[in-house]
């Protein structure tokens, strides 16, 4: 396994060719299910599902013997790293079932699911009263097994497969932040050695601990981050989601020195990364619910260190830099060149280029690496020839006034891939239904077909608000860019806004969604307001060809309007109680839309942003208003300065806190 996270896939197919073990099986499953859910390709879904129902069956069959036998290794129960097993191959069959177009392969991932939540439920509740702890450290350079219980033939997931020579982890964690990642890993180099053969019973314990905790820490977070509308119906069936706990349980299982440790570490960087971003309601960097900065980059280094190879770590510095909002640093991370086995990371890392080039509007570039995408995956190839389509949208009007030659090839090139999106329409499927973006891209186009058509103007003339700022709104791309390119942003948004008035009413809400979020990130929270007001109250027709996902939106966008105020309030003034709920009561509306396009990817900020203020109504104290000022109110209305305490009611102090 750890050939593998440092991507040497072959060598890590090949060490498992003797072994017949459930270990050695759930390994192959592994491999073969990165390989699946990275490139979403048919013939290597099917090779993974096999392998991982061959890993579950023979998990199940070791799970049964044991217990029979009573058979126990160290301090576990009999058979429970053998239930674990199974549960890893059930969770890992679901989502490749999920990813499946098959309505009834969707239908047994739901109940795979469930079964490996309660299994995951049991061990975890197993560990918890046999009050299991395991010190990650005091096993993580243990060489000798004391007392092997496993034959010779074995390679497990927990094992070690390689020797790296780099500097200590304790010299990593004192890397400055504020340096490029790169130049703080110094000069890494990895030494393969021999497979490992037999695990120790301290190294079963870590792996059934560890393997606990990342997958029903898996579970709870993503869960956890389910939309609204989706959530009630997981709940039904049994599901239940805890983001923070989800989250803490990663972290434990991070610190192990095993394959899991590594997986776990790959989750919460890409959650942090990546899901978190997608929302503007969150608690603030390095506080609970935050993004943790200096925790992940010390993660991050860590990894490095122990996996120098692979490019997946790589894609995850490139995150970091845009988190930190150099997206100039990320692009020129992604575009350095790489040797990876997995040509799936190659896709994700161009993928990732791409966007962060779109949120720099390096327009060539974006349409050059997605079309390049529809060479590398078989995925969604009507979305990457969407975004291609856009970005010659966006250059064509560019030069439409001062070039007319250039425009004129621009809007060719731009007519001739809107065209050859509706030809992509059905071919990939997610739980057994078209890819949403795809049905926005492929309704977009129809629309903007019937707009020349009534207009009386080619196709490139009838597409409406610009497309690419859509879609940087819908990757959250504003939270990220600076002034400049905000300014940029507001230049494309605006383009023909001399005829908005003549428009529909559905691209007058699109035009003034877009432009109150970059109002808001220049700080302009009551032009902001405003605009989103006018969006909320203006009547849109439901219907296709028609956008209905504004309304929605602008609900949401009204609540981080008032996050953004609510630093202005003191925790003990009641009027912060007020504003969380209002900011609520936004949300609570948002997430009663329904049957629109975007509602999974609106849906996610929607319920990042709910559990953020459910968080910070809970924390918040208990505050009774007034009924009129006191002698210390109306000396605070003279002075403009709230007074830090005031006694009430005898000995009791109620704190006021902050300045007005």
């Amino acid at each position: 396994m750890d050939l593998l996270m440092d991507d040497a896939v072959a060598d890590a197919e090949k060490s498992l060719e003797n072994g017949q073990s459930s270990f050695h099986k759930l390994a192959g499953g592994v491999i073969a299910f990165l390989s699946a859910t990275l490139g979403f390709e048919a013939d290597i879904m099917k090779e993974a599902s096999d392998r991982l129902a061959d890993a579950e069956a023979s998990a199940e069959r070791d799970r049964k013997r044991a217990v029979k036998e009573n058979h126990q290794t160290g301090r576990l129960p009999p058979g429970i790293e053998y239930a674990l097993c199974n549960a890893e191959a059930q969770l890992m069959s679901a989502v490749v079932g999920l990813l499946s177009e098959s309505v009834a392969e969707t239908l047994k991932s739901f109940y795979r699911l469930r079964t490996a939540y309660k299994t995951l439920e049991g061990i975890h509740n197993s560990l918890e009263a046999l009050d299991f702890k395991i010190d990650y450290g005091a096993h993580s350079d243990r060489n000798t097994p004391e007392g092997s219980i496993h034959d010779e033939s074995e390679k497990t997931p927990g094992s070690s497969s390689s020797s790296i020579s780099v500097k200590t982890a304790k010299s990593a964690q004192s890397t400055s932040n504020d340096k490029p990642l790169e130049m703080s890993m110094g000069n890494l180099s990895l030494k393969r050695s021999s497979t490992k053969t037999r695990m120790s019973r301290d190294e079963v314990e870590i792996f059934t601990a560890s393997g606990c905790s990342l997958c029903f820490g898996v579970l709870l977070l993503l869960l956890g981050m389910v939309p609204p509308s989706l959530g009630r119906v997981m709940s039904i069936v049994g599901f239940k989601g805890d983001r923070r706990r989800g989250l803490s349980m990663l972290w434990d299982a991070s610190k192990a020195e095993n394959v899991h440790g590594a997986i776990a570490t790959l989750i919460i960087l890409n959650y942090y990364g990546n899901a978190l971003q997608t929302c503007d309601i969150v608690a603030a960097d390095n506080e609970e619910g935050g993004y943790p900065q200096q925790k992940c980059h010390d993660a991050l280094v860590k990894i490095r260190q122990k996996y120098p190879n692979s490019a997946l770590w790589k894609l995850e510095e490139a995150r970091m830099e845009a988190v930190a909002g150099r997206l100039e640093a990320a692009v020129e991370t992604l575009e350095r060149p790489v040797k990876t086995e997995m040509r799936q990371v190659e896709a994700l890392m161009l993928f990732e280029k791409s966007i962060n080039s779109m949120f720099l509007h390096r327009y060539q570039a974006v349409a050059d690496g997605f079309l390049k995408l529809t060479t590398l995956n078989k995925w969604s190839h009507g979305l990457y020839t969407y975004f291609a389509a856009s970005c010659y949208v966006e250059l064509y009007r560019q030069h439409k006034d001062t070039s007319p030659s250039v425009a004129l090839t621009y809007a060719t090139q731009a007519e001739s891939l809107l065209l050859k999106v509706p030809t992509y329409m059905g071919r990939k499927r997610f739980m057994a239904q078209g890819l949403p973006l795809e049905i926005f891209s492929d309704r977009k186009v129809k629309k903007w077909q019937a707009r020349a058509t009534a207009k009386g103007v080619r196709l490139v003339d009838g597409v409406g608000v610009s497309p690419i700022e859509e879609m940087i709104y819908i990757w959250n791309g504003y939270k990220r860019q600076s002034p400049e390119a905000l300014e940029q942003s507001l230049m494309a948004i605006k383009y023909g806004d001399e005829e908005v008035e003549k428009d529909t009413a559905d691209e007058k809400a699109i035009r003034w969604l877009l432009e109150s979020v970059v109002m808001r990130r220049k700080g302009e929270l009551q032009k902001a307001k405003e605009l989103l007001v006018m969006v909320v109250e203006k009547q849109t027709p439901a219907q296709a060809p028609f956008d209905m996902w504004m309304a929605p939106a602008a609900h949401y966008e009204l609540a981080v309007c008032h996050w953004k105020t609510l630093p202005e309030f003191s925790p003990y003034d009641p009027s912060y109680k007020e504003e969380l709920e209002k900011i609520k009561n936004y949300l609570t509306k948002a997430s009663g839309f329904s049957q629109y396009e975007l509602d999974t990817r609106i849906g996610l900020k929607i319920q990042t942003a709910l559990d953020t203020v459910n968080h910070a109504m809970e924390e918040a104290p208990v505050v009774e208003r007034e009924m009129g000022p006191g002698p210390m109110k109306k000396a605070e209305e003279k002075t403009g300065l709230r007074v830090e305490g005031e006694k009430r009611d005898g000995d009791k102090q109620e704190m006021a806190g902050g300045w007005i």
